[in-house]
């Protein structure tokens, strides 16, 4: 069983952190060289929530609970 309170964390963390690179490195003048790695930090760490948010939905959580016969 994992800890769902870290990974919504983590999630939080990487999306705002992916956020703030990519708005800074647009805002700001910059070389292009330095523009397109900060867009790529930026984007992979908002493609690496989006991963994590579509396996946090669809992972199957143990209750114990049995299944109620129908």
């Amino acid at each position: 069983m994992r800890d769902k309170a870290l990974d919504i964390l983590l999630m939080v963390l990487f999306g705002m952190g992916g956020i703030a690179v990519l708005t800074l490195a647009w805002a700001r003048p910059m070389p292009v060289s330095e523009r397109i790695l900060a867009t790529f930090v930026g984007s992979i760490g908002l493609l690496w929530v989006l991963i994590r948010v579509l396996l946090l939905r669809f992972v199957l959580t143990k209750t114990g609970m049995a299944k109620v016969p129908e």
